[in-house]
């Protein structure tokens, strides 16, 4: 069975869903495509939702499934701290080694593509 309800939504996603159900014919109506993409979220496990702030006008969700929550109740566990900041110092931590291997593989794809601007630090 389902439930009626009313939601209130950006009208450039509500464009969107009226092209993608009468132009391209995916979905019959805004609630069958809201209905199949709430669906498709369901079935990733994903049991929490946080939001992550990257400035004020850049809010991104983070989805997390069981084995996400119990990796960072682990590392909260070891090191005394709560679930939250656990997930942060995970988090930064993931940033910090991304922001390293993606500076070392772009100078290496540099380095590679042009041995005669190569840089080297003694």
């Amino acid at each position: 069975m389902k439930e009626r309800f009313t939601i209130t939504i950006d009208e450039k996603i509500a464009a969107w869903l009226d092209k993608i159900s009468s132009e391209e014919k995916i979905f019959s109506s805004r609630s069958h495509a809201i209905e199949f993409c709430v669906a498709q979220l369901m079935k990733l496990g994903i049991e929490k939702i946080v939001l992550v702030r990257w400035s004020r006008d850049e809010v991104e969700p983070l989805f997390l499934s069981k084995p996400d929550i119990q990796t960072i109740d682990q590392l909260a566990k070891k090191l005394g701290v709560s679930r939250e900041e656990g997930a942060k110092i995970l988090l930064y931590r993931g940033l910090e080694s991304l922001g390293k291997d993606t500076a070392v593989s772009e100078i290496e794809k540099i380095n590679k593509e042009d041995n005669s601007r190569r840089v080297v630090f003694d």
